[in-house]
C-alpha cells in the first residue's frame, strides 16, 4: 500500500483519468476528422464519423481506467464512503448497479480486488478535528454577489424598457423579469441575519430551530449541473439549501460539517 493520501487527492487523479483524459481523446479524433476534411484530404462525410469515433473512444478511454483508478483510490484513502459519494457526485463514477457501470472494463484481478476493497466500506469514516474552525459559524448573504446580480437585473430591465421604446413590445417581458429579480436582490441586501448558524450543537437554518447533530443524518455539500448552469447546496436530512449566494465557499462548509460533527461526537 502505498502513502495513505486525502480524499480531495484521489479526485484530483480522477478527474485528470477519466475527464480530462477522455474528453482530449474525444476531441482529439473530432478535431482530427474536421482538419482531414477542411484540407480535402478526405470527404465531408468523415466528420460525422470523427464525432462517433471520438465519443466511442472518449467512453472506450473512461471505461479502460475507470478500474484502474477505483483500485487505486480506494486501496489507498481511509475514508472510502466520502470518496465514492464524491466521486459518483462528480461524475467520475456511477453508482454500483448502474447500466452505464456494466460498459466498465474489469480484468479478474480487478474484480478481487475491489471485492476484497469492500469490507473497507463498513468502516464508519474518521475525521478529526481543526483549531483553525471557530466555536460557531454564521452564515450570511454575500453582499457582493447580491449586488453583481442586482447590477444584471437592471441591465435587464434598461434593455427592456429601450426594446419597448422601439416599440418591440416581444421584448418587454425583459422588463418583469428584471424587476422581479431586482426586487429579490434588494430583500436580500437589507436581510443582515445570517442564514446559517453551525456549531458543536447542531445547523441552523434562519426562522427555524436548531437541529442537533443527532438528528441530523447525510449531511453534504454537492454541486447540482443542469445543462451549463450549476448550483452548490447544503443538504441534510430532507433539507437543501442553496448557497452560492452565502458567505461560505464549498469547500470551508464541506470540512465545517465535518469538524462540527466530529466535536458534537467527542462531548457526547
Amino acid at each position: 500500500m502505498e502513502k495513505e493520501i486525502t480524499v480531495d487527492e484521489a479526485l484530483q487523479k480522477g478527474r485528470t483519468k477519466l475527464v480530462h483524459l477522455p474528453m482530449l481523446v474525444t476531441f482529439a479524433i473530432i478535431i482530427s476528422s474536421i482538419v482531414l476534411s477542411v484540407n480535402e484530404i478526405v470527404s465531408s462525410w468523415i466528420i460525422l464519423i470523427g464525432f462517433l469515433a471520438g465519443f466511442i473512444c472518449g467512453w472506450l478511454t473512461w471505461s479502460y481506467f475507470v478500474n484502474k483508478w477505483k483500485v487505486w483510490a480506494f486501496e489507498n484513502v481511509r475514508n472510502v464512503r466520502e470518496l465514492k459519494r464524491k466521486a459518483i457526485e462528480q461524475k467520475l463514477i456511477w453508482k454500483s448497479d448502474s447500466w452505464f457501470e456494466k460498459t466498465e472494463f474489469k480484468s479478474f484481478e480487478q474484480k478481487t480486488k475491489l471485492k476484497a476493497l469492500e469490507k473497507k466500506f463498513l468502516e464508519k469514516d474518521i475525521y478529526e478535528d481543526d483549531i483553525t474552525i471557530p466555536k460557531e459559524t454564521l452564515i450570511y448573504y454575500s453582499k457582493t454577489s447580491l449586488v453583481f446580480l442586482l447590477i444584471i437585473s437592471l441591465g435587464m430591465t434598461s434593455l427592456g424598457i429601450y426594446f419597448v421604446l422601439e416599440k418591440d413590445y416581444i421584448m418587454s417581458f425583459l422588463i418583469l423579469i428584471g424587476l422581479f429579480l431586482g426586487y429579490n436582490q434588494i430583500k436580500k441586501l437589507r436581510d443582515n441575519d445570517p442564514q446559517i448558524i453551525i456549531n458543536d450543537r447542531g445547523i441552523k437554518l434562519k426562522s427555524e430551530k436548531i437541529v442537533s447533530w443527532n438528528k441530523i443524518h447525510d449531511e453534504r455539500v454537492f454541486t447540482q449541473k443542469g445543462g451549463r448552469n450549476s448550483t452548490n447546496y447544503l443538504a441534510f436530512n430532507d433539507q437543501m439549501i442553496d448557497i452560492d449566494e452565502l458567505t461560505v465557499k464549498f469547500d470551508e462548509l464541506d470540512k465545517m460539517l465535518k469538524v462540527y460533527r466530529v466535536r458534537f461526537e467527542n462531548n457526547n
